[in-house]
C-alpha cells in the first residue's frame, strides 16, 4: 500500500473525514512537498476527526523532514491554523531528560532514536557503572496513538542494559523492564497519559524522576 495515495474508506461516517483529508492535502504539501497521511495503517482509521470545537483535525507526516503537521479546517474546509509536531516531542524529551537524567551520566543518543510516524522513541544512554562493557538505556516511547487518535495520548519508558551501543531489549544476556513494573505499586503495562503539551512535560518529569528514584537501582 502506497503512503503517497493512501486508501481511505469512504463508507459511512468516513466520508466527511476523507473529504477533509483531501481538502487539507494541498496546504500540507505547501508545508512539505512530500506530506502524506500520518496514519501507520492507512485505511484502518479515519484520516481526520472532528474536535469538540467542531473543527477538522488532520495529521500529516513528512518522511523527508521527519516531522508532522496538525492541520485544522473549518467544517467547510477552510484552513484555520496549523501546528508542527514530532519535533516538539523530541525537543521537550531531550530538554527534560538532559536535566533529570544528565546528572546520572545519561546522554541523549539521536542516531538510535526514532522520531517517525510508526514510533516515537527517544533514547538516553550511559556506560553501566556496575557491568563492565555494558550500557544502560532509558528508552522513552510515545504510543503511536499520537498519530492515530485524538488525545489523550500516552508514553512509557523501557529500562534496558546490554552490550553494544543500542538497546537490544533482552537479547544477548541483557536486562529489560518497563518502568511501571518496578514501581512499589506495580503497574505492569501502565502508560502515562497526556492530552496536551503541558501535560506531556509534566509526565516526562514524573517518569524521568521515577527512573532516577527506582529505575537506576533496577539496572544495577
Amino acid at each position: 500500500m502506497s503512503f503517497d495515495e493512501p486508501f481511505l474508506d469512504d463508507s459511512g461516517n468516513w466520508a466527511g473525514a476523507t473529504a477533509a483529508y483531501q481538502a487539507g492535502l494541498a496546504a500540507a504539501q505547501q508545508w512539505e512537498p512530500d506530506a502524506r497521511t500520518a496514519l501507520v495503517e492507512p485505511g484502518e482509521y479515519p484520516p481526520a476527526h472532528l474536535t469538540q470545537a467542531g473543527e477538522w483535525e488532520i495529521q500529516y507526516w513528512s518522511p523527508g523532514a521527519r516531522k508532522g503537521l496538525n492541520l485544522y479546517l473549518s467544517k467547510d474546509h477552510q484552513v484555520l491554523r496549523q501546528e508542527e509536531w514530532g519535533a516538539f516531542y523530541q525537543q521537550k524529551a531531550v530538554e527534560v531528560g538532559s536535566e533529570i537524567l544528565g546528572p546520572q551520566g545519561f546522554v541523549y543518543v539521536p542516531e538510535i532514536s526514532r522520531p517517525g510516524p510508526d514510533s516515537l522513541s527517544f533514547v538516553f544512554r550511559r556506560p553501566s557503572p556496575t557491568y563492565a562493557g555494558q550500557n544502560d538505556f532509558v528508552d522513552l516511547q510515545i504510543s503511536t496513538s499520537v498519530m492515530l487518535m485524538p488525545p489523550p495520548r500516552r508514553l512509557n519508558i523501557n529500562l534496558v542494559r546490554n552490550t553494544g551501543d543500542r538497546p537490544m531489549f533482552g537479547q544477548g544476556g541483557g536486562y529489560e523492564t518497563r518502568l511501571g513494573a518496578i514501581l512499589p505499586d506495580k503497574k505492569l503495562d501502565y502508560w502515562w497519559p497526556f492530552k496536551d503539551e503541558a501535560e506531556y512535560e509534566a509526565q516526562l518529569r514524573e517518569t524521568f524522576g521515577l527512573v532516577v528514584k527506582y529505575g537506576l537501582a533496577a539496572l544495577m
